[in-house]
């Protein structure tokens, strides 16, 4: 059983001195397994702004991990290589239980705030590249899960990913979502993301969960948002069976 607070006030208050304290929030995995978080962060701004944007849209996955018991893995790109989170590395199961219920629901709100300074650190912290996409991220979904199902004494149940990104790739020619000077419309986005499957730069993941978080959410003007809003639905019909 989890203490429920610490000595600087609520659970989850992080120490000025040092990083947070993930095992707070872990407890051991039950025999029948528990689901899987798979948070992909595809970094365009690392701004203070950004950064609290992308953890509160998060934060109410976070609630429902800490609610039901779940794994947690994180992934983040600027446009370059991969940054893994040190507290979601998907091999712990992370769960709030309490005796009293008000008491649980108030620690798991607060943990969820406390977790969702992780998100915030490692957007803030993300090296951002004048070129890059979420191909990357999205190719590695399936790679990112067999990691979690081979780690010993790990048993994954169901699978949500959730994926933060813009969808407004830029500047390689060879990444199926790069979408330089292409211009708004359903059919062009049906042509990228169609590229992206028959080059098997992304594959399906089959019945797993997948959330589009972020589209729309930035600076972009109406044709980009609109190029966004396409792709997103052409990802999503070819993705997983259970897509928004």
């Amino acid at each position: 059983m989890l203490a429920a607070c610490d000595a600087g006030g609520l659970l989850g208050t992080s120490k000025a001195d040092g990083p947070l304290d993930c095992s707070k929030y872990q407890e051991s995995t039950p025999s029948a397994g528990a689901p899987l978080l798979l948070v992909l962060l595809d970094v365009t701004d690392n701004s203070a702004a950004t950064a609290q944007r992308v953890a509160t849209r998060v934060q109410p996955y976070l609630d429902t991990a800490l609610k039901d018991g779940a794994y947690i893995r994180l992934v983040a790109s600027g446009g370059t290589a991969m940054t893994y989170s040190d507290c979601f590395h998907g091999d712990r199961m992370f769960q709030i239980k309490r005796n009293n219920n008000r008491r649980e629901e108030k620690d798991r709100v607060a943990a969820a705030k406390a977790l969702g300074t992780e998100i915030d650190h490692v957007v803030q912290t993300e090296r951002v590249s004048a070129k890059g996409s979420a191909t990357g991220l999205l190719a590695g979904i399936n790679d990112e899960l067999n990691t979690v199902r081979s780690t010993p004494d790990v048993k994954v149940t169901d699978v949500t990913v959730l994926v933060w990104s813009d969808l407004l790739g830029t500047g390689q020619d060879s990444d199926c979502l790069n979408v330089d000077g292409k211009k708004a419309s359903a059919s062009i986005a049906e042509a990228l993301v169609k590229r992206c499957f028959e080059t098997q730069q992304i594959t399906t993941v089959g019945n797993d969960k997948v959330r589009f978080l972020g589209v729309n959410e930035g600076a972009a003007d109406r044709p980009q948002q609109d190029l966004a809003r396409y792709l997103k639905g052409e990802l999503c019909r070819r993705i997983s069976s259970d897509c928004s």
